[in-house]
């Protein structure tokens, strides 16, 4: 559906030298899925989103949405085809002087489409997003989840294939963001439509998306399905992020009493885990049959339960003490019973 191909974006600097706000991305999105790009602030989120619908020009690279390359476009082609490109925002963009429904029917005004296709159109899609009993209130009267709504009804007007939601729940509360991503996730089913979801915020990636890309300084620099970038963050980018919302490393003082219980044994025999469960194996007593077989004990460190992509999933941290050749068993068995396994002895001790 979207296909991205080497986007560089860089600008002249003040100073006579070039700054990059994307270099060398290439990511290729699916018809009818999630996928989610995420950073911190500066890592080139928005411009990339804004290259998907030529908004922004990329200075090299090719950008392809459902089969049609945008490089080679006329101004007037690009118009047509943003129409099947629509776009929600950080802060609801509305027009303050109309109504939600006219909010809603402004771009089929734009247009040319009569009051009466309109009417047919948008009432509908007020529907949808559960916004009928408001549909003659002004902007002014309404809740930012309520505003959000109106923005996603208009998004949706002219009946795209492709949703960019650029930060689009970031404005809201914890309560409203889930209810405007559960919203988003029932029009993808719904409608089928392609959603790409520009956030900072890795729970908005852990609720909704399929797939994520991880962006740093304009550089893509991990990219997979939700469950396993969670379960094998390889950038520290990703590791930051997903420690916002399930915590991965030790508190300071937890790692003191850990450095005064492993001086009890010797130094290469002390292993500190963390590991990963997914689905069944969340409810699964691995680490309990693994302590009986190898007969070792565990001390647990860290533990959380928490849902991604609607599944189970557990981080546990152990520490442990053993000899080379049953730790290498251990390792052996929990990997056999999916359980992603890492190893952070040397990060605390």
């Amino acid at each position: 559906m979207i296909d991205l191909q080497h986007i560089t974006q860089r600008y002249p600097t003040p100073e006579g030298g070039v700054f990059y706000a994307l270099k060398e991305v290439s990511l290729h999105i699916e018809q009818g899925e999630i996928f989610g790009i995420i950073g911190r602030s500066g890592a080139g989120k928005s411009t990339l989103v804004r290259c998907i619908n030529f908004l922004n020009r990329p200075t090299e690279g090719t950008v392809t949405v459902d089969g049609k390359c945008l490089n080679t476009m006329t101004e007037a082609d690009l118009r047509e085809c943003r129409r099947s490109i629509g776009m929600i925002f950080q802060h609801f963009n509305l027009l303050s002087s109309r109504t939600v429904f006219e909010n809603a029917a402004f771009p089929l005004e734009l247009v040319g489409m009569s009051k009466a296709e309109i009417k047919a159109k948008v009432d509908p899609l007020l529907e949808l997003v559960g916004l009928t009993e408001h549909r003659n209130k002004y902007p002014a009267q309404l809740s930012g989840g309520q505003k959000q709504r109106v923005g996603i009804a208009r998004a949706l007007a002219n009946d795209p294939k492709v949703l960019l939601s650029d930060e689009a729940t970031s404005a809201l509360d914890p309560e409203t963001t889930t209810a405007t991503l559960q919203l988003l996730k029932r029009i993808n089913k719904q409608l089928g439509l392609t959603i790409v979801m520009i956030t900072h915020q890795m729970d908005v990636v852990k609720q909704i998306c399929d797939r994520v890309a991880v962006m740093n300084k304009g550089v893509v620099v991990e990219e997979g399905s939700v469950i396993d970038v969670f379960r094998r963050p390889q950038s520290e980018t990703t590791k930051a992020l997903i420690g916002n919302v399930m915590a991965q490393e030790l508190p300071a003082t937890m790692i003191e009493r850990v450095r005064e219980q492993a001086a009890d044994f010797e130094r290469d025999s002390v292993h500190i885990l963390r590991l990963s469960f997914v689905g069944s194996e969340v409810t699964r007593p691995v680490v309990t049959e693994a302590s009986r077989m190898f007969d070792i004990d565990f001390n647990i460190l860290l533990a959380q339960v928490d849902e991604v992509q609607g599944k189970g999933f557990g981080t546990l941290t152990i520490l442990t003490s053993c000899s080379n050749d049953t730790f290498t068993k251990l390792i052996d068995y929990l990997r056999k019973h999916n359980v992603a396994v890492e190893e952070v002895t040397s990060h605390v001790l």
